[in-house]
């Protein structure tokens, strides 16, 4: 029984292992071509979010961050791996199971508020339209979902409720002493720099400080998830 256990642990680590290395892989790919291209559209006009996606699907589908909606859903598997590498420091439970309602709770949110599909549609829509009435029709509706999107703050919520999950997780695996202080630390701090209030809310000038911050966040989490990703992949001795 305890070897099934431990095969049981090995599965679970190597599939959250990989599902490590794949959110690394588009959370770079989309930092790169945020420095290759520019800002994404994603707080302009409703036009410029068609624009993109009609440029060139796949890249504006990174500009308006898209790919995320793949990162998030392996987002799943690799709570659960994690789960089971730090169950044996049992101080950690409460705070264990804290982080994965936040990190669920903030999955629910981001995939019933995305506008992700909506604009993919409407950019479709909008190639299809033969003239200026159909146009203005198509732009009106992806106002609307990008108002939907914005001023119900769903994508912030979201961010949020997984921000304070990394920060948690990231809190058990530094106490553990299962993972290397380093990637533990860079994790509690690049999550709590993804935290942030609803940008439609705030000055302009938090508009130029916030996507620094952010991508800040963003390189310190690209080490948070190597590491997870390369220490899940060592087996299923990680919590001896």
């Amino acid at each position: 029984m305890e070897q099934v256990n431990v095969d049981r642990q090995s599965r679970f680590q190597k599939v959250g292992a990989i599902s490590a290395i794949i959110i690394l892989v588009i959370f770079a790919s989309e930092l790169i071509i945020v420095a290759i291209h520019g800002l994404p559209p994603v707080l302009g006009s409703a036009e410029d979010w068609l624009k993109a996606l009609q440029r060139d699907r796949m890249l504006g589908l990174a500009q308006i961050f898209g790919l995320d909606i793949v990162a998030v859903t392996f987002h799943v598997p690799l709570y659960v791996a994690l789960f089971f590498c730090l169950r044996s420091y049992q101080k950690g439970y409460p705070t264990l199971i804290l982080s994965a309602v936040f990190a669920f709770i903030g999955m629910a949110v981001y995939f019933s508020s995305n506008a992700t599909f909506s604009m993919l549609y409407l950019s479709d829509r909008l190639s299809a339209a033969t003239n200026d009435v159909q146009k203005a029709s198509v732009i009106e509706s992806a106002k609307t979902a990008l108002a939907v999107y914005w001023n119900g703050t769903g994508g912030d919520v979201a961010t949020n409720f997984a921000g304070f999950a990394g920060i948690l997780v990231s809190i058990v695996m530094f106490r553990s002493k299962i993972f290397s202080p380093a990637p533990t630390i860079a994790g509690i701090v690049g999550n709590a720099l993804e935290l942030g209030p609803p940008a439609t809310l705030m000055p302009p000038i938090y508009l130029k400080i916030d996507p620094i911050a952010v991508a800040l966040g963003g390189l310190l989490l690209l080490v948070w998830y190597a590491a997870i990703g390369v220490k899940l992949w060592k087996g299923p001795k990680l919590d001896s």
